[in-house]
């Protein structure tokens, strides 16, 4: 690819730019934002994003592939500022670029292959804590129910077994534990809205969970090391525990993956549903969710997904709809008052009863990888059981 830069020049230019934006929005991670600075003025290497499929050509993917390649290659140069690699305590310290330059050109037909062939796929477990707080909402008036879960681009489906994981909610008045309090995969946040008290001593935790099933494009098996491999790449390994924890999951899951089948959102939408009600039953509270996968759909894909909702509600007694999406990607979910993050993370709740569709509720919001949720239960009505 020695004279595409010259001849795409423009596309070229605007990544560098997402390059440098990159490095300015997470300044506090010392090995991703010095990368993205010196990719920012380096053509030849933020070339390589030239290769990338149409609306994949960002930041993360370059990084994603480069984490990918010194996974594969632990003695690469460039391995060794990796903590996925090395270690918390065993990276190096001081300017990584020299080594991970020299590893990029030494590598870099591995490189293209990669950023040509993938997109992103991540597969973070931690947003387990805003998923069993959405869950645990959308029960709140059915909660004997037992749940079958549906998720849209679930990847691995690790997010299907929330009711399998430790979920801790910190708050000034102490810790809320939701799922497995004895699991080895651990996740936590910051309540900042105090949801847990509400959520804990009303009884309100997970309720059962006897159907799950994903829906994914390109679906990841637990049991493929390359394919999982590549998940873990798309992790930002600087983030403490977020390795480890995809790690514990995998390991948790590996001989019981939730099934995840191939298709579109909307024409595998059926289908997944009909899987789930039939492990779990015909009484079964189904609850479709999605986190940060309809902003990569098209805003008409989103209108026709809302609308196999509402026909599925004519013959589903009890259905939630729960997002933890971007601002306006979900239809129906209107962004808090104030919200002045485009890249916050909205966690909303749509409902039938018997056919009926109940006012849409904005819960709350979130940090994308649920780090924090600031989340109330107004507007969700009464609790019945």
């Amino acid at each position: 690819m020695p004279d595409e830069p010259r001849r795409d020049p423009d596309r070229l230019s605007r990544i560098q730019r997402r390059f440098a934006e990159f490095a300015a929005e997470y300044a506090a991670l010392p090995l991703y934002s010095e990368l993205c600075r010196n990719l920012a003025v380096d053509r030849e290497l933020a070339a390589l994003l030239l290769a990338a499929r149409p609306g994949q050509a960002r930041p993360v993917l370059w990084l994603a592939a480069l984490h990918d390649l010194v996974l594969r290659r632990p003695d690469t140069p460039a391995a060794q500022w990796y903590p996925s690699v090395m270690g918390p305590e065993g990276v190096r310290h001081g300017d990584p670029w020299p080594d991970v330059r020299r590893t990029v050109l030494a590598h870099r037909d591995e490189l293209l292959a990669q950023i040509s062939s993938h997109g992103t796929q991540t597969n973070e477990v931690n947003r387990a804590v805003y998923v069993s707080v959405g869950l645990a909402a959308a029960a709140r008036d059915c909660r004997d129910r037992p749940l079958a879960l549906v998720e849209l681009g679930a990847s691995a489906g690790l997010l299907l077994a929330v009711d399998r994981y430790a979920v801790r909610l910190d708050s000034h008045d102490g810790e809320v534990v939701l799922g497995d309090p004895g699991s080895p995969v651990r996740c936590a946040g910051e309540d900042r809205g105090g949801v847990g008290r509400e959520l804990g001593p009303a009884g309100l935790a997970l309720p059962q969970v006897r159907g799950r099933v994903g829906l994914d494009l390109e679906p990841i098996d637990l049991a493929d090391d390359d394919a999982v491999r590549w998940l873990e790449a798309c992790l930002w390994p600087e983030v403490p525990g977020r390795v480890e924890r995809f790690r514990a999951a995998r390991d948790l899951l590996r001989d019981q993956q939730p099934a995840v089948q191939r298709g579109d959102l909307v024409e595998g939408f059926s289908r997944a549903v009909a899987h789930a009600r039939d492990e779990a039953g015909p009484e079964a509270h189904v609850v479709v969710f999605s986190s940060w996968a309809l902003t990569y759909v098209d805003s008409p894909r989103r209108v026709d997904l809302e609308v196999e909702l509402r026909s599925l509600a004519q013959d589903c007694g009890t259905l939630s709809w729960l997002t933890a999406e971007p601002p306006r990607c979900a239809p129906g979910i209107h962004p808090p008052a104030g919200l002045d993050d485009p890249g916050g993370t909205v966690l909303g709740l749509r409902r039938w009863r018997d056919g009926r569709e109940l006012d849409p509720v904005t819960l709350g919001t979130c940090h994308p990888h649920g780090a924090w949720v600031d989340v109330a239960l107004e507007g969700l009505g009464e609790q019945t059981s």
